[in-house]
């Protein structure tokens, strides 16, 4: 969000010395001439190309970005300094499956696909061949043709089956369902506000129906959207609580491997919201226990979680040398 209002400032600037090389002294003198020393006889040029990369700039910001990261995706981590990940509205898996590829902006490496803005687009709702509204199966359909459509980019139709979930849903979890992917598609498309209204909701339907899966993903997603707003307090607060589930699922289930990398993905966020607010040591000792699982992931499957230790042992040792200096 502040990086789209720079954009619209520097924008405007561009636009605005434009204007004054265009008309030395103009606004009844109150603006100075700009000297252009050896390129005075281009004056009208110059202006031109400023205008020119100010409108550039401006157009640049207002346009929304291609979908970032997901609640519930099988996504890979995604580290500090690292691109967002991609969207991936998979299913979500049991309660202690749920991939956190959407982590702030720390976890590396998936690339993000560029995509047209969708929040206005499909006025008219799609005609579907398959069940009708309130029909048993007919929520599920939808969020299968909205997976479908974001797996093939198809955009204007995905916003379309976003727009009908809510209105498809049975109950309480099918309505945690669809608020869930509508706060993925909103971050997805740079909406933070309308994202955090739709995790909260998220969140509120998985604590009246005790549904400790969906509680834990919807506060990793309002975790997430206030570390990228750096509201770091309620961020903590919303890891720590994810935590907390995390590690029962994973004390209850000690077989589970997805368990297992669902508490150390838990572990290496709230990690790295404490090392932002100065807390070095605390995050020091998150990461080390994150290395501990990390490494017994991947000696038992070197090709499915090597990379997830080679990460962790990066961001340990960035860790350690920063305690160090």
């Amino acid at each position: 969000m502040l990086g789209r209002i720079f954009g619209m400032l520097l924008g405007l600037a561009l636009g605005g010395v434009a204007y004054a090389i265009l008309n030395p002294g103009g606004l009844e003198g109150r603006i100075p001439p700009i000297p252009l020393g050896a390129f005075e006889s281009l004056r009208f040029y110059v202006a031109m190309a400023a205008a020119g990369l100010g409108a550039i700039i401006f157009i640049a910001a207002l346009l929304p970005k291609g979908p970032g990261g997901p609640s519930g995706g099988g996504g890979k981590k995604r580290r500090k300094g690292g691109p967002p990940v991609t969207i991936d509205f998979n299913d979500p898996a049991p309660m202690t499956a749920h991939d956190h590829g959407s982590t702030h902006a720390h976890h590396a490496a998936e690339v993000v696909a560029e995509a047209p803005a969708v929040a206005e687009v499909a006025s008219e709702p799609e005609v579907h061949a398959g069940a009708p509204p309130g029909a048993p199966g007919a929520f599920a359909e939808a969020r299968r043709e909205l997976h479908e459509h974001t797996r093939a980019e198809r955009w204007s139709e995905a916003a379309d089956n976003v727009r009908r979930l809510s209105s498809l849903a049975g109950d309480e979890h099918e309505r945690r369902l669809a608020a869930q992917d509508a706060g993925d598609f909103a971050r997805a498309q740079g909406l933070t506000d309308q994202a955090a209204d739709a995790y909260d909701e998220a969140l509120t339907y998985a604590r009246q129906i005790g549904e400790p899966a969906g509680l834990a993903d919807a506060l990793t997603n309002i975790g997430d959207v206030a570390y990228e707003e750096q509201r770091l307090d309620a961020a903590v607060d919303a890891y720590e609580e994810a935590l907390a589930l995390r590690r029962a699922f994973a004390e209850a289930q000690p077989a589970d491997v997805a368990a297992k990398r669902a508490l150390s993905l838990a572990l290496e966020r709230l990690a790295d919201a404490r090392e932002d607010r100065g807390h070095r040591m605390r995050a020091l000792d998150l990461y080390r226990e994150s290395l501990d699982i990390s490494g017994s992931l991947a000696a038992a499957d070197p090709v499915a979680y090597g990379e997830d230790l080679a990460v962790t042992r990066r961001r340990l040792a960035e860790l350690e040398a920063k305690v160090a200096v």
